[in-house]
């Protein structure tokens, strides 16, 4: 269930991620629609051009760890490696206090 969440947010990053790449100005002005909009006149607005630089390079950030997500779960999901509780982070922690 959690591979199949993890695969849909970075699918979901790297679609986020390319728009704010290729359409920044686009991109700004659909997150000002959407999390300005209790405000009048959003549409209004206009982002200085460092901003609009900023948003094209978050955007291959995001496109990038989007891309790295995939490929990573997508490794995994060929390997057939399951999730056992051995591996996973809680289960070392918890084995190595009980060592002690």
């Amino acid at each position: 269930m959690i591979r199949k969440l993890l695969s849909i947010t970075y699918g979901w990053l790297v679609a986020e991620g390319a728009f704010a790449a290729i359409a920044p100005r686009w991109a700004l002005a659909a997150n000002a629609r959407l999390t300005l909009s209790g405000f009048e006149n959003v549409g209004e607005l206009e982002p200085k051009e460092w901003y609009v630089d900023a948003a094209r390079a978050a955007g291959v950030g995001m496109l990038a760890a989007g891309l790295v997500g995939l490929a990573t779960e997508r490794a995994r999901g060929a390997s057939g490696d399951a999730d056992s509780p051995a591996e996973s982070p809680v289960a070392i922690e918890t084995r190595s206090e009980d060592e002690n």
